[in-house]
């Protein structure tokens, strides 16, 4: 990866950290504020549904860190969550037998300033990676349905990943 610039430092406002079941209100209202009109053209959003699946993914990687991550950014000043970003292992192409790592989720706050959303995002790629690293996962997979999705997509490609229409490929190990 060669986004090392925006490696986590004590310059950023806010700090990472594994999900807790205190967090999905927080996750949710992120969700709801930030992306919904992303998807209510054609899904009828169900925060209650989603909140019950954020906690469950919370239960799980507390037992298990290595079944999925889910990783918020809170502000250091306000405690509030700024971002979050939910990855899943365990899935496999028809035509490959290589495990891959998809990002479910990597909502950041639309109100921050771009370059601070562009940190994040970098952010969360390089611990993307890094868990697929240690888990041993060989390919990471990233797509997005936001109808604008350049920046999102020119940043996965200069942090190393193949990009096919929407989707970002890497392979990792």
């Amino acid at each position: 990866m060669i986004l090392e610039k925006f490696l986590p430092s004590e310059r950023d406002s806010w700090t990472w950290k594994l999900a807790d079941l205190s967090d999905v209100t927080g996750i949710v209202t992120l969700a709801q504020r930030h992306f919904e009109n992303e998807i209510t053209e054609v899904f009828e959003p169900n925060p209650q549904l989603f909140a019950k699946h954020v906690s469950v993914a919370i239960v799980e990687q507390s037992y298990d860190p290595r079944r999925l991550q889910l990783i918020v950014a809170v502000d250091r000043t306000t405690h509030q969550i700024i971002a979050y970003a939910w990855l899943t292992r365990g899935i496999y192409m028809t035509y490959a037998t290589d495990e891959v790592a998809e990002a479910s989720f990597a909502h950041i706050r639309m109100d921050l300033p771009l370059r601070t959303r562009l940190t994040i995002m970098a952010q969360i790629l390089q611990q993307w990676h890094l868990w697929c690293q240690i888990c041993q996962i060989p390919v990471l997979i990233s797509t997005t349905i936001r109808s604008d999705q350049t920046g999102f997509l020119r940043l996965h490609e200069a942090a190393g990943f193949s990009i096919r229409g929407s989707n970002a490929f890497m392979k990792v190990v």
